[in-house]
């Protein structure tokens, strides 16, 4: 008996232990979260200090901003012809390869003129035979006129010989005629380009059957370029010839310097828009090369900042201001855009002149958080 009451006793000292134990793990482990929380707390009152370099920030100031209307088209050659066939033939040489130069008035490509020569000799030949006609008609006239004026003759035979010498000289003028045609059908079986300029497709080869009208090859003067662009009415009422446009290359990326050359005075129904021609400098780009760009179409004044200091992660597009050597966070409408020394900047309101803005270098920085220009 004595022994199990021992037993019992050494049990219910153990459970006590363990149980004082557990307690105390439990109230320090409450202590040592209430000290971390604490900690917490204090660090969060503690200001946090922001550096801004010059780079970080900029003053917003009132400008005045070119209002640009984006433009871009395709760049044509003001002078660009197709040669075509006046006539059905056999292509017997192209003398220019593509992109091979020519001047106005060279041979670029020659037909079968073996027809043509031939026919030209024939309409030689009708035109002496009409000719031997018309000069024997004239003397067998002037003959009847002087046995009229003698009395040998009636006037009637006269009348005759007049008839058939008009008939006669018909038949010579449409011999004459003939012959023209035939002798320019020998000529356009040579075929000439009318202008400077670099051959930018072939569309036969030697040995090709060609009918009448069918093109041969396209010629563009490269020395003048321009682009077609559509700018809408309201804007395009600014514009005037000469006005300076830039425009960025599809090929290079690079960008150059268009003139307004021609503004067309109809309004494109559909899309109530203009037809502007700009003219690009010799060899600046490639006909048919992609552009884009802008117009300035106007100016407009007021308090502004550049336009990706506008922050727009948030539903509403925001600023980031420094207010007493803390950044807050302003909900901005844009009111215009416009470029300035190639640069795009933003009207946004509210906004005074003077305040000063972060700019993208410094990131997004929490609201509330304090800052300090550096020095």
């Amino acid at each position: 008996m004595r022994l199990k009451s021992t037993v019992k006793w050494l049990v219910y000292s153990l459970i006590v232990v363990a149980l004082a134990g557990g307690v105390w793990r439990a109230l320090k482990a409450r202590s040592d979260a209430q000290a971390s929380a604490a900690l917490a707390a204090e660090a969060l009152k503690a200001p946090i200090n922001y550096v801004l370099q010059a780079s970080d920030t900029v003053a917003a100031a009132r400008q005045s901003l070119d209002q640009t209307q984006t433009i871009n088209g395709t760049v044509k050659a003001v002078n660009a012809v197709t040669l075509r066939s006046n006539q059905a033939a056999i292509v017997t040489a192209i003398r220019v390869p593509e992109g091979g130069r020519v001047k106005a008035g060279q041979v670029v490509a020659q037909l079968d003129a073996d027809d043509a020569k031939a026919r030209r000799e024939q309409a030689q030949q009708q035109v002496i035979a009409a000719r031997a006609q018309m000069d024997l008609a004239q003397r067998q006239r002037d003959n009847n006129r002087a046995l009229v004026e003698k009395g040998f003759i009636s006037s009637t035979a006269l009348v005759s010989s007049d008839s058939t010498y008009a008939s006669a000289k018909a038949n010579h003028e449409v011999a004459i005629a003939a012959l023209d045609i035939a002798k320019r059908n020998l000529a356009d079986a040579t075929v000439r380009s009318p202008i400077n300029g670099q051959v930018s497709q072939r569309y036969v080869k030697p040995g090709d059957r060609v009918a009448l009208n069918a093109p041969l090859v396209d010629i563009v003067d490269t020395r003048s370029l321009e682009v077609e662009v559509m700018v809408p009415i309201a804007a395009a009422a600014k514009l005037q010839v000469g006005q300076m446009a830039t425009l960025t290359l599809e090929s290079s990326a690079t960008t150059v310097t268009a003139k307004v050359a021609r503004i067309n005075p109809s309004v494109d129904a559909s899309s109530r828009s203009l037809k502007i021609y700009l003219s690009l400098p010799v060899d600046s780009a490639r006909v048919g090369e992609f552009v884009t760009g802008g117009l300035v179409v106007g100016t407009i004044e007021g308090s502004a900042i550049p336009l990706d200091a506008v922050r727009t992660e948030k539903a509403q597009p925001y600023i980031q201001v420094v207010q007493n050597q803390r950044v807050a966070h302003v909900s901005v409408t844009i009111a215009a855009t416009g470029s300035r020394n190639g640069r795009q900047f933003a009207i946004v309101s509210p906004l005074n002149a003077g305040e000063i803005v972060l700019s993208p270098s410094a990131g997004v920085i929490a609201n509330g958080t304090a800052v300090q220009l550096s020095k």
